[in-house]
């Protein structure tokens, strides 16, 4: 994970394990592959009047950090068998077909088909920006 710190001064204590992002010590804990979607998404952090920490809370007083939790990646990976929408586009080609084009043959070759898989979260490509917390105190 990449850590900034976008000013001087105290900073919130946190600590990654996995997916999983804590902020001091179990008050917010967030699971960042969650959190992915197929596009950025980044998520502020931020501390209320009586020292609560809030994801993107809308009663905030002060900044305490910015996640910024990169896109899904995907890999494509090839799958025994047939596609779950397979049966469906089977009987529009086979309509489309001529009599000489539907004579049976002896099909052998095993059937796959490439599915499109999300990567796990690289927690490397997680970006946590730190502001400083001198004037805010966390419950």
């Amino acid at each position: 994970m990449n850590v900034i710190e976008l000013n001087e001064g105290r900073k919130v204590e946190y600590e990654l394990r996995g997916t999983k992002l804590d902020f001091a010590d179990g008050t917010l804990t967030m699971n960042l592959a969650k959190y992915q979607r197929d596009y950025p998404v980044t998520k502020t952090i931020t501390g209320d009047a009586e020292g609560n920490l809030l994801i993107d809370g809308s009663e905030s007083r002060f900044y305490v950090a910015e996640v910024e939790i990169p896109a899904i990646e995907y890999e494509d990976v090839e799958v025994e068998g047939e596609a779950e929408n397979a049966t469906a586009t089977a009987a529009v080609e086979d309509a489309e077909k001529t009599e000489e084009e539907t004579t049976p043959a002896e099909d052998t070759a095993p059937k796959t088909h490439i599915e499109r898989k999300a990567k796990p979260l690289n927690t490397d490509d997680v970006t946590l920006r730190l502001w400083s917390i001198e004037d805010f105190d966390i419950l």
